[in-house]
């Protein structure tokens, strides 16, 4: 899938997982809509994304440590 790796979400945006700190229950290729945006208490410039992941976890993504890609809307 062509786009930027790790782009800026909104509430309702399509993402792909490519790699997700530290967890199995995401695995890479899984699917899922931003539920939450939020800033990471713990770093000065990251967000924390919430994600209902479409095999049923809710683990977020954390912008300084996982990879990501925006689905585009019209897929």
């Amino acid at each position: 899938m062509k786009g930027q790796l790790n782009p800026k979400l909104e509430v309702g945006d399509r993402v792909m997982c490519y790699h997700m700190e530290g967890e199995i229950n995401v695995t890479p290729g899984t699917i899922g809509v931003v539920t939450k945006v939020s800033k990471d208490p713990f770093e000065d410039d990251g967000e924390i994304y919430s994600v209902s992941w479409d095999n049923g976890s809710t683990l977020g993504l954390v912008s300084v440590t996982d990879a990501w890609k925006k689905i585009p809307k019209e897929l």
